[in-house]
């Protein structure tokens, strides 16, 4: 210990990561003293030392007394050195992975969830980095059913990510964005939602994941609940995504393509067909968000083509039971903002009538110069990696390399 402190103080990391991988075995022999070892750090002063011994302690198949295990966790997030966290990142995370899965198996994620958001500011060197530990966040919320200590993190451009083990992980990047869209759809935030679906998708592949195959189930049910049809996918897309993807998710696209018929009837039978397979995939809450939507898309079609109309030849018209029902789904339309309508309930008519937002108002003014300047910021981040991937040592050997491989084409070429 007394090697540690000393270590610490002259902030020779190097030389301390050494001893402790040299170290690992005896440190196995003497779990019983881990916690003491533990408290006898002072995790600012030594907090690389304390994170490693951290590391030793969940490797152990069993955390010992909880609380203190929870209170040695709070302890490095509350008071660790920042310094030194960056120093040993990897470990870091790797302790907070293991966290949530211990919170989760102790059924209290919500109790998780202020610890892994402190942990995220401690670990990120600025706020629009990725960590891995920002996937581990999102499932506390979702498991705990607790979305809004999300949003602070999902609505935030993320401009870099950590490459904790020397390289980037791609499940992290995977279950940031699937999860994230899980989220929004939690919240019916759908466009955000599907944006994120989108991101899971087009990640460059090789080959399918299991995160990708299940976002793109949703991302199917979202974009039909959007745009009443699937949304064409970026051409950068890998080309998995139509060679592997579509094929295993055909009960979705065969729900798709019986939506733009618009029959509500034939939508319940093709969804009674497949209840299984959305069962096993967690999605009957947006298949039958989708069947309900068939009626809203056909009043939306009617908005179009009448001025007014009564509300028992509505009724009539998107095959609802009854003039209540119709009446109920009116005034849904008008409150979420889909439609624009007055109902006069005693002549039973509803009146159509144009947006009636005027674009030239201070609100959408201000909102349009908000957007316009979050553009320019985003474009000069955009600029500054350009950059610096240009002088990327990694980059240039890969270009160049690419070159002379190009250049031993043609080569063999010419001979031929």
């Amino acid at each position: 210990m007394a090697t540690v402190k000393v270590l610490s103080q002259d902030k020779n990391w190097n030389d301390l990561k050494k001893l402790v991988k040299d170290s690992s075995v005896l440190i196995l022999k003497n779990v019983s003293k881990i916690d003491s070892a533990i408290s006898a750090l002072d995790v600012n002063d030594h907090c690389l030392g304390h994170i490693n011994l951290m590391v030793f302690k969940l490797s152990l198949p069993n955390v010992g007394d909880f609380e203190l295990f929870f209170n040695q966790i709070q302890n490095i997030v509350e008071h660790g050195s920042q310094e030194q966290i960056f120093e040993c990142i990897d470990k870091y995370c790797h302790i907070f992975h293991l966290f949530t899965k211990c919170m989760i198996e102790q059924q209290q994620p919500f109790r998780g969830i202020r610890i892994l958001m402190q942990a995220i500011e401690k670990g990120q060197k600025h706020s629009s980095e990725l960590l891995s530990i920002h996937s581990d966040l999102l499932q506390l919320c979702l498991k705990a059913r607790c979305m809004k200590p999300a949003l602070q993190y999902l609505d935030v451009d993320i401009t870099s990510i950590n490459n904790e083990f020397g390289e980037y992980n791609c499940k992290m990047f995977l279950t940031y964005y699937y999860y994230g869209g899980m989220v929004y759809l939690a919240l019916k935030k759908y466009e955000k939602a599907l944006f994120f679906l989108q991101m899971a998708i087009t990640t460059p592949a090789l080959g399918v994941s299991r995160i990708m195959l299940e976002a793109y189930k949703k991302y199917i049910l979202v974009s039909v609940l959007l745009y009443g049809k699937i949304e064409a996918l970026p051409k950068y897309t890998s080309p998995i995504v139509g060679r592997y993807l579509k094929p295993l998710s055909a009960a979705y696209i065969e729900l798709a393509d019986t939506y733009v018929k618009y029959n509500p009837e034939q939508l319940r039978v093709i969804a009674t067909r497949h209840q299984t397979i959305y069962a096993q995939d967690n999605n009957v809450g947006l298949v039958k968000q989708l069947i309900a939507s068939v009626t809203k898309r056909r009043i939306q079609k009617l908005t179009k083509t009448f001025v007014t109309l009564s509300l028992a030849d509505m009724a009539a018209r998107v095959n609802v039971s009854d003039v209540n029902e119709a009446e109920s789904y009116l005034l849904e339309m008008i409150e979420e903002g889909k439609i624009f309508a007055t109902i006069d309930e005693q002549a039973g008519i509803v009146s159509f009538h144009h947006n009636p937002k005027i674009n030239n108002t201070p609100l959408v003014l201000n909102e349009l110069q908000s957007q316009m300047k979050s553009c320019i910021t985003f474009n000069e981040q955009l600029m500054k990696m350009d950059r610096e991937l240009q002088v990327s040592a990694q980059y240039v050997r890969r270009v160049m390399s690419m070159a002379q491989s190009d250049d031993a084409v043609k080569g063999d070429e010419i001979i031929c």
